[in-house]
């Protein structure tokens, strides 16, 4: 059985990280600050080796395989020191994200608004054909257990694409990491609580994204947005550019029906968002050999409680 070590077990990716390497047979040791007894006694039943709150460089021995530590991670941790001063492959989240799911389609969600809800559409659609997936999300959603899923079978991977940089070993964004056959922008809103120091750096890291697109990937983007319009305009010639905006639709005796080819399907949520939203999932579920009918009939039942 191969070991890995995790730090900072109290951030939510990392903790969901460690219980599904628990379930792939990997033995896994954890550590972290602020940890209750509660959490303890939870990674322990689930078959992690917890030793208790804090920092314990024996922890960290020469026949670890890896080790991945969280966003929050200092350099002078004593367990990451130790694992540096041997030798061991220290690689942050999105970095084991990528290693992962490198022989996998990589479908990123990104943007400023509207990740999680497009996220949602697309898992409810692959779970209506019985699709298997992985996925590595930051936010819970009703209708998954966990944050991230380590599906062997999977030959998607479906990933919410974080903005927040790395670690304090590497200053680069998340979302650089992924390298998506498929990528998703929504919008572009920068704030100062982005972490960018200007719009300009904040347009840049999306850029960058869009960039690193794999060859004859797909970029679907919002093109009520002026900045992803702009961003769809300079992708590289081997990237295909698909925009997307809000549905047709018909309301009849309070009732909203989307339009379409197929004829006209009922919808329980029909705010300007979701039928925004909506496009942008059934255009990335087109790409995974859904057909749009499907994905109507599939989508008519729906709702954010799912």
């Amino acid at each position: 059985m191969q070991k890995v070590h995790l730090i900072s077990i109290t951030e939510p990716l990392v903790f969901d990280l460690a219980l599904a390497l628990n379930q792939k047979e990997y033995e896994v040791s954890v550590s972290g600050r602020g940890l209750t007894d509660a959490v303890i006694n939870l990674l322990r039943y689930s078959g992690c080796d917890c030793r208790g709150d804090g920092w314990f460089t024996e922890n960290i021995t020469k026949d670890i395989l890896f080790v991945i530590i969280g966003a929050t991670v200092q350099k002078d941790n004593p367990e990451l020191v130790r694992a540096r001063e041997l030798g061991l492959l220290v690689v942050s989240i999105p970095e084991f994200i990528f290693r992962w799911t490198k022989s996998k389609t990589r479908i990123v969600v990104s943007g400023s608004r509207g990740k999680k809800s497009i996220i949602s559409m697309i898992i409810y659609v692959l779970k209506q054909k019985k699709w298997p997936f992985n996925y590595a999300i930051t936010t819970h959603i009703s209708n998954l257990e966990g944050c991230i899923s380590l599906d062997y079978e999977a030959r998607f991977a479906l990933i919410e694409g974080d903005e927040r940089t790395t670690s304090a070993l590497d200053k680069r964004f998340r979302l650089e990491f992924y390298r998506p056959h498929i990528a998703v922008v929504t919008n572009l809103a920068w704030t100062e609580s982005t972490g960018h120091t200007s719009s300009d750096a904040y347009y840049d890291m999306f850029n960058s994204f869009s960039q690193s697109i794999e060859r004859e990937g797909k970029l679907i983007y919002f093109d009520g947005d002026e900045a992803v319009k702009r961003l769809a305009e300079h992708v590289r010639e081997d990237i295909t550019a698909m925009p997307y905006n809000t549905h047709e639709t018909d309301k009849r005796d309070g009732q909203v029906f989307l339009k379409t080819r197929y004829g006209e399907f009922p919808v329980r949520i029909c705010d300007a968002y979701f039928l925004i939203n909506m496009n942008a999932a059934r255009l990335v579920c087109r790409q995974l050999g859904v057909k749009d009918s499907e994905f109507y009939q599939a989508i008519s039942d729906y709702s954010l409680s799912l």
